[in-house]
């Protein structure tokens, strides 16, 4: 037996071999039966062709055919897994897109400073406080320590933006941001489960005299 590709498909042939004088022939000669064709790329022979093989003849269809095409189906679906991993990856990852905003911020401030006016204050600060995040972003995942630096940092820009705005005239420790400015307070240095008081239990800070 013996294939031939064409358009996509595998046509299936068995050759046989006519003696000389078998049929009034003056010489031997091959002939060729078409047994019939399958998809290049089937993983499997349909059952109506396998029903017509012999043993010999399947394995040579599953050499030919079957095993090759197999192969490029896992390759193919090995490229596909690895770009949706690759993908994953990518959206797992930080870099390009600071890589990206770096160029963007680098790209605005150039703008920022040949346009002067007209541009909002509040915005370029708001920016700057992003900056300062990140700036400390890097040591937070290791110490706690520097989760609340990077916390104070953010605040802090924040509140220089004016995300609160200017304190209304009058007594401010009945406004909201002194309530959670005195909350931070305790939780950092003045309450009793406070941070410092934490740290100086296990000698990591002294005891105020």
């Amino acid at each position: 037996m013996h294939a031939k590709k064409r358009n996509g498909r595998f046509s299936l042939y068995r050759s046989q071999y006519v003696r000389k004088g078998a049929d009034g022939n003056t010489h031997g000669y091959s002939s060729q039966e078409f047994v019939g064709s399958l998809p290049a790329d089937a993983i499997d022979i349909p059952v109506d062709l396998a029903a017509k093989l012999s043993p010999q003849e399947r394995k040579y269809v599953e050499n030919k055919v079957i095993l090759p095409a197999r192969r490029a189906a896992e390759q193919l679906h090995q490229v596909a897994e690895d770009e949706r991993r690759a993908l994953e990856a990518r959206e797992r990852d930080p870099r390009w897109r600071l890589e990206e905003a770096l160029q963007l911020l680098t790209d605005a401030g150039g703008l920022v400073l040949e346009a002067g006016r007209g541009i909002d204050a509040a915005k370029v600060h708001e920016l700057g406080a992003v900056i300062e995040r990140l700036a400390v972003a890097g040591k937070v995942r290791r110490d706690p320590l520097d989760a609340v630096v990077a916390a104070v940092v953010s605040a802090t820009a924040a509140v220089k933006a004016g995300y609160y705005g200017n304190a209304p005239a009058g007594n401010v420790r009945d406004t909201p941001v002194y309530k959670r400015w005195q909350r931070v307070r305790d939780v950092v240095d003045s309450g009793n489960d406070s941070l410092l008081k934490a740290l100086q239990a296990k000698g990591w800070a002294r005891v105020r005299g």
